[in-house]
Parts: structure tokens; sequence; C-alpha cells
């Protein structure tokens, strides 16, 4: 074995070829790197950005971590918002990719200005969990920023994941570009000092298939042996790499294995060692560790991972839960709240996760399905003397269990609670603070009763003397409802009782909650105005509304307000003032970033599309239909009813509207919500007729009225006149209600006209390129819609201004 120089087995050694692969990065807007694990993809992107990029442009680099798909999307928006910090808002507003939103990012995402060279790297991207990421991908790789380069590093991503993605303006790199070729693993061997024959070239490929991880380890065996491992890839490691470690070395990898990354501080509360020797050791290069500067913090490669995992299965029941208990323990100095709970559950530590200072919001914020066994199992397992020990960990608990939905075990375990709370050694002034937090709690079990609420709204006040705390409701007040009336109004002639109940009810519940959900019983009677077409009243109590929810900062009352003020512009014809205050409305949206109100700006913007006959317009998923949990709490659900039954009787699909009415009917009678049954009555009844059942046409209207007219919430039929009109009662006991209706009607349609006329925003987008003589599929692809939404958009331009070719379209000055 000749040797040209000193061996060194950690040299790195990057193929010429492969960097002259890169170089192309520079020239395009996203770069696509898919490899499987263990060929470099990382080591060879560190080296390039750190030595053939200028030192003085941007560059940053995210690392996903599996689960964390809200974390993903918040770091790039970080990211960006140092190249477009207004575009980076937009985006982190519209919330993470799925197939609702995609369309919207990828259009802001074209808006997005960079002049100079910046390079954002996406590291391990097929741990992010997104919905249909060859579409984002596809839409990243048509940014706006003439200077951004995007590098986006993978794992090969399935042709499934892949569907949509056409790789036209994306530079691609595949796993046959990081394989080393005989002259790279010749070369690779002589940099670290070793010189090998034709015939040793060929076999160190053939054993290692050009993997550059297997190579490392080979050239590891052979210094040591003078010979290559005959074995796999796992095989390799356990020899090469495993078996030579020292029993501290072992240990202190099987110990920060737990943590899908970790800080300095936490790996050296396992090592044992100082910050420097702890640093020393993870940065030797064979034990595959990787650091990212940007974060700080340092991860296991996937392949040391999984041999990691499997050693540390056959640890012992007692080893493991020592290491998750001192693992919770570093996550809880770095207040990591997640990881904290799940090493402490895991290590049967109980105690210490029901001595938490917890609050409502802060276990709230870690509940999703994952985590739910857990949660589950700390509240039904927990044995009784340790809740008796802790009961302020009972009311966070029982708070989750609201957020799972599990409302059942909630209410059963009310007694519970109450008996541990009255058992504990707590101070008596502690122990009713305890039962106000729980009063409160239970208050959001009587939704939407609002004289039951308020009961213990006030009883919850009584015994805390002041503000809750262990439960903190920051969240929305209107479970993503663009109607405070929807959610209210639920019992027939009642409504004028109901607005005042509010009226005498929200003070003392801003008492106890520092002013969460302002202005909620302004806009509802406003509503309650506008539902008899009394604009000018409505109009002043909608700014009376804003008022009061701005010095709160609750948003998602200002959306209840602007959605009821675009309302009031259809009703008056006002295209300016609907035009400004729907942007309003999504302005609005891009501040309120929760999961509940992710859809409010779809529902209000449906329902607005519906009144201005905006089909095109209506966000896809409730053209489809797809009203389910994943957007919607049911709670919500039936208001997204209202404009899907609308979209089906466009559609003159009435038996599939009838069926969808029924269960409709049977989701809004749950609390129940009125408003939501009228609209089903008065869809109903049209499909009926359409389907020669007049009289029982006829009798739905009246069942319809009878809900509606004691309150007089007139605006449903109006909105539905034109097809209810022929199967209105004829009785005299309608009479005067079917004036009323048909007077306000008549003047709803003359206003709507000059407001449905107005060309919307998309409709601006497609006369634009249908000036450039675009096809339909080549707008399409330019918007990110399907080419059957071009063809409907088209069509109801037409509509809008009497014309009938596209050709008359483009002779149209651009609004």
């Amino acid at each position: 074995m000749p040797r040209t120089k000193p061996i060194n087995p950690k040299v790195k050694y990057y193929p010429p070829r492969l960097l002259k692969q890169l170089e192309y990065m520079k020239d395009y807007p996203l770069t696509l790197i898919e490899a499987p694990s263990g060929f470099g993809k990382t080591t060879v992107l560190e080296y390039f950005f750190d030595t053939r990029l200028p030192q003085s442009i941007l560059r940053e680099r995210y690392e996903f971590v599996p689960r964390r798909a809200k974390d993903g999307w918040r770091h790039l928006c970080d990211m960006l918002s140092k190249i477009d910090d207004a575009c980076a808002r937009r985006l982190l507003a519209i919330g993470p990719p799925d197939e609702d939103t995609i369309p919207e990012i990828a259009q802001t995402l074209q808006t997005l200005e960079c002049l100079e060279d910046a390079y954002l790297w996406l590291d391990d991207f097929m741990n992010w969990e997104i919905d249909r990421p060859g579409v984002f991908l596809e839409a990243l790789s048509h940014h706006g920023g003439e200077g951004l380069h995007i590098v986006v590093s993978t794992q090969p991503l399935s042709r499934e994941k892949m569907e949509g993605f056409s790789g036209g303006n994306i530079w691609r790199l595949r796993e046959e570009s990081f394989v080393f070729r005989s002259d790279d693993i010749d070369a690779y061997f002589r940099s670290a000092g070793i010189s090998l024959t034709r015939g040793q070239v060929e076999e160190a490929g053939t054993l290692s298939e050009g993997w550059v991880m297997a190579l490392s380890l080979q050239l590891r065996n052979f210094v040591t042996t003078g010979t290559f491992h005959q074995g796999g890839m796992d095989e390799l490691m356990e020899k090469v790499f495993w078996s030579r470690l020292s029993l501290a070395e072992q240990n202190f990898l099987l110990e920060i294995s737990i943590f899908p990354q970790f800080t300095l501080a936490q790996a050296a509360g396992f090592s044992g060692l100082g910050l420097e020797e702890t640093e020393k050791l993870l940065m030797d290069s064979r034990y595959f560790v990787h650091y990212e500067p940007d974060s700080r913090c340092f991860y296991l490669h996937a392949q040391l991972r999984r041999l990691l995992e499997g050693h540390f299965a056959k640890l012992s029941e007692e080893r493991q839960r020592e290491i998750y208990l001192r693992g919770g323990e570093l996550a809880a100095k770095a207040k990591d709240r997640l990881h904290t709970l799940l090493f402490y559950y895991a290590s049967g530590a109980w105690e210490r996760i029901y001595a938490m200072p917890l609050t409502s919001y802060d276990i709230a914020d870690i509940v999703d399905e994952h985590t739910r066994p857990m949660i589950l199992d700390l509240v039904e397992s927990a044995p009784p003397e340790l809740k008796r020990a802790y009961p302020k960990a009972l009311i966070p608990m029982a708070f989750a269990l609201f957020f799972l939905g599990e409302n059942e075990k909630l209410l059963a375990m009310q007694g519970e609670i109450e008996a541990h709370i009255s058992q504990s050694a707590l101070p008596q002034e502690e122990k009713d603070a305890l039962r106000g937090e729980m009063e409160l709690l239970l208050s959001f079990l009587e939704y939407n009763r609002i004289e039951d609420m308020s009961a213990r709204h006030r009883r919850a006040l009584e015994l805390l003397g002041g503000p809750a705390r262990l439960i903190s409701v920051k969240s929305t007040w209107t479970f993503g409802s663009p109607s405070v009336l929807y959610m209210f109004w639920r019992e027939s002639g009642r409504l004028e009782e109901e607005l005042d109940q509010m009226d005498q009810c929200m003070p003392w519940y801003y008492q106890l909650t520092g002013g969460h959900g302002s202005g909620a019983e302004y806009i509802m009677r406003a509503e309650a105005h506008f539902q008899r077409r009394e604009l000018d009243e409505s109009e002043q109590l909608c700014h009376r509304a804003l008022f009061a929810a701005d010095l709160k900062r609750q948003n998602s009352i200002c959306q209840c307000v602007l959605f009821l003020l675009c309302r009031i512009a259809v009703q008056r014809g006002d295209t300016a003032a609907l035009e400004e205050t729907r942007q309003a409305i999504r302005d609005r949206a891009r501040q309120n970033t929760e999961d509940l109100c992710r859809y409010t700006l779809d529902l209000a913007e449906g329902f607005l599309s519906v009144l201005l006959a905006r089909w095109a317009d209506i966000p896809t998923w409730l053209l489809e239909g797809q009203i389910d949990r994943r957007r919607l709490v049911i709670m919500t659900q039936p208001f997204a009813f209202i404009i899907y039954g609308r979209v089906l009787l466009e559609r003159k699909d009435s038996r599939k509207l009838l069926g969808k009415c029924e269960y409709f009917l049977g989701l809004s009678s749950i609390f129940p919500n009125l408003l939501p049954q009228v609209y089903a009555r008065l869809y109903m009844a049209q499909a009926m007729d359409a389907l020669g059942h007049r009289n029982e046409a006829i009798g739905q209207v009246k069942t319809a009225l009878e809900l509606a007219v004691p309150d007089r919430v007139y605006m449903p039929f109006v909105e539905n006149y034109s097809g209810i009109r022929a199967i209105f009662p004829l009785s005299a006991e309608w009479e005067s209600s079917r004036g009323a209706i048909a007077r306000l009607y008549r003047d709803w349609e003359a206003a709507r006209g000059g407001a449905a006329a107005a060309f919307t925003p998309r409709e601006r987008d497609i006369l634009r390129y249908l000036k450039q003589d675009l096809t339909n599929g080549e707008i399409a692809q330019r918007l990110y819609i399907s080419p059957n939404t071009v063809r409907n958009t088209v069509s109801t331009m037409l509509k809008k201004r009497g014309m009938a070719s596209r050709e008359q379209l483009k002779a149209l000055p651009e609004e």
C-alpha cells in the first residue's frame, strides 16, 4: 500500500464534476437536489455555500424536522422576511401549504421582490409534512425574486408526492450526480493519503455502489485492516463505526439520539463534559453529526439515527427511562415544552408533568393527534393521589380534552376534579380560584346558550375575584365564523331577547377574560338590523363594534364587522366601498394566523361571491363541498353549507342538494343555529319545485318563514326570492311578509347590479392574460387554477358586460 502523504481518514472530497453541476444553481430560481440518505447532499452543499458563494450575499438555511409543519412554514417565512418583509408577512398569514392555500401562496410568491443575489437552503425537505409538495415546489420555483435562488435538498420524493411538479423552471440533481465514479474514488483515497490499485478502486466501487458514506466507512476499515469490508451498510456501520467507539461514546450517542435536534448545552448535559470538549466530540466527523449555524443546533445523520434506534430499543426499560428523564430535564431548561412533556411522560416521571406551571394555552399549544394518546393517558391513568397533590394541573389537562373534542370525558371528569380540589391541601382562596377556572372552562360546553354561559362566567368571576389565570383565552372568539348572529340566534321569536342577553352578559365575560371578544354584542345587533335592511343603523353599530374590537385586538370580531360592511356595500350598490372593505378583510386575515381562523376569509369571500354571482371566485374547497373537521370546527361547518348549498342550487343538482340539506339540517340543529336552517329550507324548496313537488316546496318555504319572520330575519328570503317567488305561501297569514320581502328584493336587486358588474381581482388578472392572447390552459398555469375555472370566469365576465366573445373582452381597457 504505497503512501503519497500522511494518512487522514477524516478527509472530505468533493468531485469537481458535482461542484460544476452545483454552479448552475446560480442561474435558476429553484434547485431541487434529490438523493437517498448518505449520498453527501448536506456535506457538499455546506462546502459549496462556504467556498463558491461570496461571503457578502445573504445565505440562510433551515432543516425541516418531522411533525412540525407549522414551524417549517414560520421558519421559511422568517427567511423570506430578510428579502421581502411585506411578502413574507402575507405568506405567514395565508398559512402552511395545502390544497386550499397553495394557489394564494403561488400568487403571493410571484409578488416577491429580490434584486440582489440571495440563497435560501431548505434541507431535509422530505420531513415537512405538507399536502401536495410537488405543487408547492412548482409554485416556489415561480417566485418573483430576480436575485433569489432557493435550494431544496431532500431524499427522493414519491411520484404521488411530486404530482403537479413540471420542473420547467428548476435545476434538478438526482442520485446519479452524487455517485462516486472510479476516478472520484481514486482521487478520494489519494486525498486521504492512500493509493489504490485499479482492482481495489473497482472493488471499493462495487461494495459501496458509489455511496460516499459507505466509501467513508470503507476508507476507515482499509486504514485499519488493509482490506475492504464485504458486508452491507448496516453491518458496515456496526463493525467499522459502532464497535470502535468507547462505551462512554456509545452511551453519549444513545442518550442524545432522543432529541430530533439538540443544542450544545443539551449535548453537554449528556456527555458530562464541558461545552468546549463536547463540541469537539460532536464535530468529530466519525459521529456523522451535522451542525446548523442559524439555529445553533446539531442533528444526527439519518443513517446514524437508524443505527441508534436499533440499539436504543435493546436497552433495558429502566435505562430508557433514565435517559428520557435526563432529556426531559434538559428540554425544560431550554423551555422546549413539547419535548419536556414527551420525555417526562416516556420516563414515567408523571409527577414532574403535574408539577409544571402550565396554563391551558401552554398545553393546548402542543395538543394534536400525535400527542392525543399521551394527554388521554395522563388524564385517565394518573393515580388519584397525584391529581390530589397537584390540582392546578387538572384544569389545563381538562382544557386539552376540550381542544381534542373529548367533551364527554371532560364532563365525566368534572366531579373528579372538584373532589381533588376539595381534598387538596391548598388554601381555600386557591381552591376557589381553581373552581373559578373550571367554571370558565365548562362555560365553553354551554355554547351557544347565552344565559347558561353567562351564569358560569359570573360564578367564575365570583370565585376568582378577577381575571382567569390558568385558562388563557388568547384564541379566536368566533370559532372561525364570520357572523356572530349566525352563532347565537338559536330560538325563533327570541332574537331580541338574545340580543339583550348579549348586552348584559358580555361585560361580565370581559372582566373575566380581559376583553376577549370585545364588540361581539354590537356586531350581533348590527347584523339583526341588517336582516331587516336597516342599513344606517347597522353601519353605525358596525363602527362601534370595530372600535371596541380594535381596542382589545380582537381580530376575529373585526373580521365579522368587515364582512357585514361588505354586505351593506352590496345592498347599496357601492362598488368602491365593497372592494375597499373586501381588501380590509384580507388584510385582517393576514394578521390572524390561528387554525380556527384559517378559513374565515374563505367563508366571507365565498358568501360574497354567491351574492354577486361570481361563482368562479368561490374557494375551491367550498365549490366542491369539502366541509370537514380539517378545515372547520363543527360549530362553524353549517355556515359553509350555506355557501355550498347555493352552489348546488346554481348547478341545478337538485337531488344532491336535497341529500346534503338533510345532513345540513342535522348539523345545524346540534347547538342549534337557526340561520343555516332557514337557508336549508329555502334551498330544499327550490330543489323540490324543480323536481315537480310543488306542495312540498311550498311547505318548506312556510317552515322557513315560521322560523325567521317572528324575528324579522328577511335577508335569506331576499337573496333567494327569484327562486321562491312562485312557491311563496299564498295564505293571508304570510301576505305582509311577502310584501316586505318583495320590496327588499327590488331594492337589493337594483343595487346589486352595480356591485356585481365590477371585475374581481382574479377577473382582472385573467383579462390581462386574455389581452396577451394566452389560452385557457396557459392562463390556468400562470394563476395556479384549473382551465375549467378560467373558462367559467370568462363566461361570468361576458355575462357581466353583456358581451358574446373573448375578442370583445380583450378590447376592454384594464380596470
